[in-house]
C-alpha cells in the first residue's frame, strides 16, 4: 500500500509532465481500491493499510524528487516538504502511543472494518484480543 501511495503522490507532484495524469491516477486509485477490499477479508489489517497510505503519501511528497517549473513554485514545493515531513514525524508518534497505550478500544463497529462477516463464522478466527501488559 505504501508503494502505491507513494505513486500516487508522485503523480500528484509531477502532474505536469504526465500525457495523462488522470488517467495515471485512476490506475493508481483502483489499485489501492482493491488493496482495501482485500483488507476486507480475515487477517489482513485493513488499519495498517489506512496507515501506510496516510503516511506513504505525506512521505511521497518529503522523500520524493521534484522539478521546479519557477522560483515560487519551488518555494511551495519546499514549504509541502515541511509540513508534509512534521505531519509524517507526528503521525508517527501518535500512532506509536495509540498501539502502546490504547490498545482497548470501545469502537464496535470498528471491527467490520477489518472484516466484514459474510456468514457467521467468517470472522470469527480473526477476533484478536489485546491487552496491554501488566508488570512482567
Amino acid at each position: 500500500a505504501v508503494v502505491s501511495t507513494q505513486s500516487t503522490g508522485e503523480v500528484v507532484v509531477n502532474w505536469k509532465i504526465y500525457k495523462s495524469p488522470c488517467i495515471e491516477l485512476t490506475k493508481l486509485i483502483l489499485l489501492l481500491a482493491i488493496l482495501f477490499l482485500v483488507g476486507l477479508l480475515p487477517w489482513i489489517d485493513n488499519f495498517a493499510h489506512i496507515g501506510g497510505f496516510v503516511f506513504g503519501f505525506l512521505t511521497a511528497f518529503v522523500v520524493l524528487p521534484h522539478i521546479n517549473y519557477s522560483e515560487e513554485d519551488r518555494i511551495a514545493k519546499m514549504v509541502v516538504q515541511i509540513v508534509c515531513g512534521i505531519l509524517a514525524v507526528i503521525l508517527f508518534a501518535l500512532l506509536f502511543i495509540v498501539f502502546y497505550l490504547a490498545q482497548g478500544s470501545t469502537c464496535e463497529n470498528c471491527a467490520y472494518l477489518n472484516c466484514i462477516p459474510f456468514t457467521d463464522s467468517f470472522c470469527q478466527d480473526a477476533t484478536m484480543e489485546l491487552r496491554p501488559r501488566v508488570g512482567n
